[in-house]
């Protein structure tokens, strides 16, 4: 492996923990810089890796829009009801630390890709790779609902070799998009060859800050405010605002800068939408979309103007998706005509990040459940991480707002919990239901989130649930627990609250709930072979790991068997 590569896979493993196998480190390195590429969500990047039967794919990711999908049950739930067509990629991944490149290995990528999409896959795979094959079933089943009636596909091979410029490596690259595409399955096939600097450019793209300068036709200032520093309203050329604004160096749409807005792109059919297109594609129309469009919200902590350019950090459009994606979608008709409006607001205060995230958007009538992150519950959650974790050498962190501790180089990643996470491990432990929080995430922060994020339940519950899901990873990446136990990680932490305290657990609301978090809390943080041997223990007679199916971990009758199973092993120890 190149040695600047290395570097970055160096720190890339201090801040995930991923293992010591460098090829393995490696693929997760690529896959989660792929991941990112694609969706503005957090991923363990160890759960983008297997081990098993190897295809000759390192790695297949599938995105329902800008959210990832892993499951059946989420491509079901993701698909239904919708009331437009959704944007699909599948994403497939082959990584070499080899810095050379090799015909045969890009013949033998391809060669399992076409296997693993045909009806009769010969190629042995592991069962994350029949998971993957499951996923992609159920997407192919779906392609009513798709956008363009199939699913685009993106396809890398990465190496830490220089750019490729060999005509047979070239050659090859061609014979596997054409291979691809001729299986049917996919409206539009890419394939990238990654090199080392291609890979380290993903991997600033995926960690690094934003920057933009934007030049400006025409500006007004805000009057000072409390804790907003500077605020502007500028008029700019909307051809400069999706090059500079919304296109990364690639010319693909950054996703990431949309994390704070409380609505996704709900597509180019809604009327809305489809009228704003219209006034695009009407040459006399599009003059005047600046005074017709509404704008676009920005919000940065570090602005400057010089002149008539202004520049900004680490920026997020808080209000705007919709006319954004709708730029973006039919930037091939935008000329320099075409004008739009910005507010710029330069504040790093959270509380009024969200005033303006709820102000802005109250406008457009947004649910108040897409609002989560604004909750009295989730705020009362980040403020007790923040004051356990002051007095503690190794905290957990709550990530109430995307990236919130990403520029943090002290903090691993692997100690910070973001909404989604939260929700899943509550769930999990302490509400008796880890199929959900396996197969549905999502369910968790959308029908089911009062059950989830109640002001009244005692703030321990939710730190201990992370702080025991945190542990386990650790014992499971480190090779103390057997790392198959990983696809049960949210059964056995609430076998743990079981086997620590007993059936009769108070309820959340409860102070006595304290108590039971601090036995379980107490209990985790042993260090001990004989808390050791326990977990381990307690894993072994919960139940047969290798009789585990996929079936039986999504299914509702594991949980009362784990439930029944972790007390009567309380019982005999």
């Amino acid at each position: 492996m190149h040695r600047v590569v290395k570097a970055h896979v160096k720190n890339f493993n201090e801040k995930f923990d991923v293992g010591t196998d460098k090829s393995r480190v490696f693929e997760a390195f690529v896959n989660y810089c792929v991941f990112r590429a694609f969706s503005a969500e957090n991923v363990d990047p160890k759960e983008l890796i297997y081990t098993g039967d190897d295809p000759g794919i390192d790695g297949m990711m599938l995105f329902i829009d800008d959210s990832y999908v892993s499951s059946v049950e989420e491509v079901t739930e993701a698909l239904g009801g919708r009331r437009r067509d959704a944007d699909v990629t599948i994403t497939f991944t082959q990584v070499k630390t080899s810095e050379k490149w090799s015909k045969a290995e890009i013949n033998t990528f391809q060669s399992a890709i076409v296997d693993f999409v045909s009806d009769n896959n010969r190629y042995p795979n592991s069962d994350y790779m029949e998971n993957c094959k499951d996923v992609f079933d159920s997407i192919i089943g779906n392609v009513g609902k798709i956008r363009d009636g199939k699913p685009r596909a993106q396809v890398y091979f990465a190496t830490t070799a220089r750019a490729a410029d060999d005509r047979e490596i070239l050659a090859a690259r061609e014979a596997l998009e054409d291979a691809v595409a001729g299986t049917g399955y996919f409206s539009d096939v890419e394939v990238v060859l990654l090199n080392r600097d291609s890979v380290i450019d993903m991997w600033k793209a995926a960690e690094g800050q934003i920057e933009s300068t934007l030049r400006v036709l025409g500006s007004a200032a805000f009057p000072r405010a409390p804790q907003i520093e500077e605020g502007y309203v500028v008029t700019v050329r909307a051809r400069d605002f999706i090059d500079q604004i919304l296109s990364d160096k690639n010319g693909k749409l950054r996703q990431r800068i949309f994390e704070e807005n409380v609505r996704d792109f709900i597509g180019v059919d809604g009327e809305v939408n489809q009228e704003m297109a219209e006034t695009i594609s009407d040459g006399i129309k599009q003059k005047r979309f600046g005074i017709l469009n509404n704008g676009v919200t920005i919000i940065s902590p570090d602005i400057r103007i010089s002149g008539f350019d202004i520049y900004m950090k680490d920026f997020q459009i808080v209000n705007g998706c919709q006319t954004s994606n709708v730029l973006f979608e039919n930037r091939e008709g935008i000329t320099d005509d075409a004008t739009l409006m910005l507010k710029i607001i330069e504040t790093s205060d959270p509380t009024v990040v969200d005033d303006i995230v709820r102000s802005t958007n109250r406008q457009a009538k947004v649910e108040e459940d897409q609002f989560l992150a604004t909750l009295d519950a989730v705020r009362a959650i980040e403020r007790y991480f923040d004051a356990k974790g002051a007095e503690e050498d190794y905290r957990l962190y709550f990530e109430r707002r995307k990236n919130q501790f990403a520029l943090h180089e002290n903090v691993k990643a692997i100690r910070v919990f973001d909404i989604k996470e939260i929700a899943r491990c509550v769930s999990a432990m302490f509400l008796d239901k880890p199929e959900i929080a396996s197969r549905y995430p999502n369910r968790l922060t959308g029908d089911m989130r009062s059950q989830v994020f109640n002001r009244k339940y005692q703030e321990e519950v939710y730190h201990v649930a992370a702080y025991t899901l945190y542990r386990l990873r650790l014992l499971l990446s480190n090779g103390k627990i057997d790392a198959r136990f990983g696809k049960l990680r949210w059964h056995i932490i609430m076998a743990i609250k079981y086997f620590v305290f007993g059936a009769d657990v108070p309820n959340m609301t409860s102070p006595k709930i304290k108590s039971t978090c601090e036995k379980i809390e107490s209990f985790m943080s042993g260090n001990d072979d004989d808390t050791l041997k326990k977990i381990r223990d307690l894993c072994a007679h919960i139940v047969n790991i290798d009789e585990i199916t996929r079936d039986k971990v999504k299914g509702a009758g594991l949980v009362g068997e784990v439930k029944e199973r972790a007390l009567g092993f309380r019982a005999q120890t």
